[in-house]
């Protein structure tokens, strides 16, 4: 027989979490299960740990905690019993490349960005995201805003670690983005950001080694972290200069360019070396090596270069949450790109398996799906894609879960609090209608995303941005 919550340690918990936040209309329209004193039974749960799923699991949560997780739970009178037999469970996802903002949806017009304040909040929950992390923004005052309404209930939405505007020389093109002329700059800019609110650095292509090293050893003095999409600086000097994290798997490793310039950026030298570069290559294994030895960890953007030939349009499923001329946009290119990317499909099946490599050699391999490039990637459905890509890499389910919620936790420092499902946790997960440890494809089945102990409503949230990403 399950015992009754009544340790000293859980009735520190139930004092933690008994005091309610109140939260707007709106946010409220959205949710189906307030905050409160719920069972959750007859689970199939993924736990997040990387551990076999567990069956016939209930899931007792008061007001945003975890309180125990067991088969048969005793429980009080006074909770509500919800009976989730034939679903499933697992931790609200933690993704560390997303973003609030999306490729500007005119065709014709030069490349660009536009802010998705109002529909990306809302896809990232609907799509199970509890915590994200902006890998770098555009406007920085308005995700740090967006992230402030969705913490006083104002909005919908995850909580979000802000990240810096791209830190980058001259080069990139983009005029939604900045640069800056000086290491000194740099620093300036670390130390202005980190007052705004900002808690997290982006380092771009063009920077410079002496560049890197001021902004880290900047950021690091505020105790916080710098990643980084690379092009003049390689990895492994990347890793020497510092950096916590390095973006998009292997896809803009320098390090195998041949008589490579110091602080030179040639994506195009960069593509074919990895092109050229053997997938078995002890090169590779070095660099791998190298960095789980630096404690570097490596996120993998998989799905943002899913080839397109026999794929979806949007991948995850969610073309009908374009406006219509991004809609256009994106469907003319994949048309145009079937049967046309097979060195796409080359490099793509090599980095799954360098990443998994990664991985098995200990790294710490996170997760994000970075909406960008050419519009094929919207957030929350891009997420729930990410998951089945990592199966098809390899990857058991719970492998492929624990990447997506244990590990980001893990890099964000709250695996204390997040990542898994555990007495006294926070009560972020997902109910699933379908049995995810039979079929990774039931993530797309999301039912319910439980943040903070509130149950949202996953097709309500979806519903409500139908249409309306390239313009909102």
């Amino acid at each position: 027989m399950k015992r009754l919550c009544i340790t000293i340690a859980c009735i520190a918990v139930y004092a933690s979490t008994c005091g309610q936040t109140t939260i707007s209309e709106v946010t409220q329209s959205f949710v189906t299960y307030p905050m409160g004193h719920y069972v959750l039974q007859n689970l199939t749960l993924i736990d997040g740990t990387g551990n076999p799923p567990l069956y016939n699991q209930d899931i007792l949560i008061h007001n945003d905690r975890i309180i125990e997780i067991g088969e048969d739970l005793i429980f009080p009178d006074s909770v509500t019993v919800i009976d989730m037999q034939g679903k499933s469970a697992i931790p609200g996802l933690v993704m560390l490349h997303e973003h609030l903002f999306y490729p500007k949806a005119t065709p014709g017009t030069n490349f660009g960005l536009n802010q998705m304040s109002y529909s990306f909040p809302k896809l990232y929950l609907a799509g199970g995201v509890t915590t994200m992390r902006t890998a770098g923004s555009i406007m920085p005052q308005a995700d740090i805003n967006i992230n402030s309404a969705i913490q006083k209930g104002e909005i919908p939405g995850p909580k979000i670690d802000v990240t810096s505007p791209f830190l980058d020389r001259e080069g990139l093109g983009i005029f939604e983005t900045g640069a800056f002329r000086s290491s000194e700059q740099a620093e300036k800019m670390v130390n202005f950001y980190a007052e705004m609110g900002v808690t997290s650095f982006k380092v771009y292509n063009f920077i410079t080694q002496a560049d890197l090293k001021a902004i880290v050893n900047a950021a690091h003095k505020r105790g916080l972290k710098v990643t980084g999409h690379l092009c003049s600086i390689t990895y492994r000097e990347a890793a020497d200069l510092g950096i916590d994290n390095l973006e998009h798997g292997f896809f803009v490793s320098s390090d195998f360019i041949k008589d490579k310039k110091s602080n030179n950026c040639d994506p195009f030298k960069q593509r074919k070396s990895l092109l050229e570069l053997p997938v078995n290559s002890l090169e590779m294994s070095d660099l791998i090596a190298y960095l789980v030895k630096k404690k570097v960890a490596l996120t993998s953007t998989i799905n943002v270069f899913e080839p397109y030939t026999n794929r979806e349009v949007v991948p995850g499923g969610g073309i009908d949450a374009l406006y219509s001329t991004a809609r256009d946009k994106v469907y003319k290119r994949w048309v145009s790109k079937q049967g046309r990317d097979s060195l796409d499909y080359e490099l793509f099946n090599k980095s799954k398996i360098w990443e998994k490599a990664f991985y098995d050699a200990g790294g710490l391999l996170v997760a994000g799906t970075d909406p960008t490039y050419d519009g094929r990637i919207v957030a929350g459905y891009a997420n729930m894609r990410l998951l089945e890509l990592f199966v098809e890499m390899g990857f058991s389910i719970p492998e492929a879960v624990k990447i997506c919620t244990l590990h980001g936790a893990t890099y964000l420092e709250q695996s204390q609090s997040i990542g898994t499902l555990e007495p006294s946790k926070i009560a972020d997960l997902i109910i699933l209608n379908e049995d995810i440890s039979e079929n990774i494809n039931a993530i797309r089945s999301i039912e319910t995303v439980f943040k903070n102990g509130r149950g949202y409503n996953s097709k309500k949230l979806f519903e409500a941005a139908k249409g309306l990403v390239g313009i909102r």
